[in-house]
């Protein structure tokens, strides 16, 4: 049975928690990356987003940091001396972060420490780039909800073993997710460094609602519209024709929608406008959806306010 590591940007909900975990026999590890409020370092799990944004509406800044290399090796070490014959790492973007980096790097010296052969980089005969053997490292390409669905197909095929899972996993994240969102502002993502392409919507006219994607793990622009609520209509526009183009893909016909709601201060219970006009315009296309709150990580770059949808096809 192979072991899962997730960082923490990958925010399970305790139903999705109870499959992952099960598919794993209980071999689900998680890796904190950091965030910095002013003066004060946490962990991601440590602090709530809504205290995050509550203390960024009041004029705090927010950086974050990766996990260490080390942080990744003490996980994957106690997995193998679980039991473990083989781990897989899923990791945010590494468009956005060094944090696949970091897990790759640690998953190589773990190999050399375990007498195992490890690709060094360079793509070694037999071995993909961030893998070693028995230990396999995927970018999600995404972040947050968008990890989640990636997870869920990686613990569908761990009966498998490593290299179905490890397969399953890299499809889904390069075919079977898209996601998109509206900022409340840009400001924090340009802060932050992770604007992309939409950096060419910084400093516009006030009146502009950006809608953005994550694109090959980038933030990019997918639309411009006037009003907050022509912004939620167009983020589940954009998503529902990502559904239709992963439809025409070999094998998805009979794969299911799952679509998620994000948002980094709200609930379907305690939501904000935008957020609630993106849940109704989603549960109006799909009958499968949920909410998510945003890793507090996540939420130091997109910023108090943002909400977006995640859509996934799922077996």
């Amino acid at each position: 049975m192979i072991g899962l590591i997730l960082d923490s940007t990958v925010r399970l909900s305790d139903s999705d928690r109870e499959v992952i975990t099960e598919a794993f026999a209980g071999r689900v590890r998680t890796v904190d990356l950091t965030v910095t409020v002013d003066d004060d370092e946490f962990r991601d799990s440590q602090l709530e987003p809504s205290e995050l944004c509550s203390r960024m509406r009041g004029g705090s800044t927010a950086r974050t940091s990766m996990p260490a290399v080390e942080d990744f090796a003490v996980e994957i070490r106690e997995l193998l001396d679980d039991g473990a014959d083989g781990v897989i790492i899923i990791t945010l973007s590494a468009e956005m972060s060094g944090t696949y980096k970091a897990a790759a790097a640690a998953a190589a010296q773990v190999a050399q420490e375990r007498g195992l052969p490890a690709d060094s980089g360079a793509g070694a005969e037999g071995v993909r780039p961030g893998e070693a053997v028995g230990i396999r490292v995927i970018d999600s390409r995404t972040a947050s909800a968008g990890s989640v669905g990636i997870a869920h197909w990686a613990a569908a095929y761990a009966h498998l073993g490593l290299a179905a899972c490890g397969d399953a996993a890299e499809k889904a994240a390069a075919q079977y997710s898209a996601t998109y969102f509206v900022p409340e502002t840009l400001e924090y993502l340009h802060r932050g460094g992770r604007i992309g392409g939409a950096a060419a919507l910084f400093g516009r006219a006030l009146k502009i609602v950006p809608v953005l994607q994550v694109d090959e793990g980038r933030v990019e622009p997918a639309a411009r519209v006037r009003t907050t609520a022509k912004a939620a209509r167009r983020a589940v526009d954009e998503a529902v024709a990502a559904v239709d183009a992963m439809r025409t893909l070999d094998g998805a016909e009979n794969l299911r929608v799952q679509a998620t709601v994000m948002h980094p201060e709200a609930t379907d219970g305690e939501a904000s406008t935008l957020f609630r006009a993106i849940l109704e315009a989603a549960q109006a296309q799909w009958d499968d959806v949920d909410t998510a709150v945003l890793s507090t990580v996540v939420t130091a770059h997109v910023g108090p306010g943002a909400a977006g949808v995640e859509v996934r096809l799922v077996p």
